[in-house]
């Protein structure tokens, strides 16, 4: 019989983010696009206007998820919005996690959460519903 892995999800204050940004960089590095870099993930994470969660296996320093957050806002509606998401063994813990920012989300005050995710994560994330496709021209 194998042993069940539990892993420990931490939201690391912006005033910590230089403390922790080392560990995490790498991760982050690796959801890298043209809009978006990790030097720009650490710009908005330190003002507050992202989120850092980790995923770490209980009772362990190990960090097997990095995960970015923001809120976006509508007028009837806040919504929690996955910018970033990256790690290792994800089949793991993904799950788990998604449910955790799924209730943090809601206790503040969110009423959807949104992800931008390839194509390949709904098949881990089978809650979650495509809705539509964002199409983006570069002038």
């Amino acid at each position: 019989m194998s042993e069940t892995i539990a892993f420990e999800n931490i939201i690391i204050p912006k005033e910590d983010i230089d403390g922790i940004w080392d560990k995490v960089k790498h991760e982050i590095v690796r959801t890298n696009d043209e809009f978006l870099d990790e030097n720009d993930v650490k710009s908005f994470l330190k003002e507050g206007n992202h989120v850092l969660w980790i995923v770490k296996e209980e009772n362990s320093e190990d960090i097997v998820g990095v995960i970015t957050l923001e809120f976006a806002f509508y007028p009837r509606h806040k919504i929690g919005r996955v910018v970033t998401c990256a790690g290792r063994r994800l089949h793991e813990w993904i799950n788990n996690t998604v449910y955790e920012l799924e209730q943090w989300a809601i206790k503040e005050g969110c009423s959807h959460m949104d992800m931008y995710a390839r194509r390949g994560w709904k098949k881990i994330l089978t809650e979650y519903n495509e809705d539509f496709v964002l199409l983006r021209k570069k002038l």
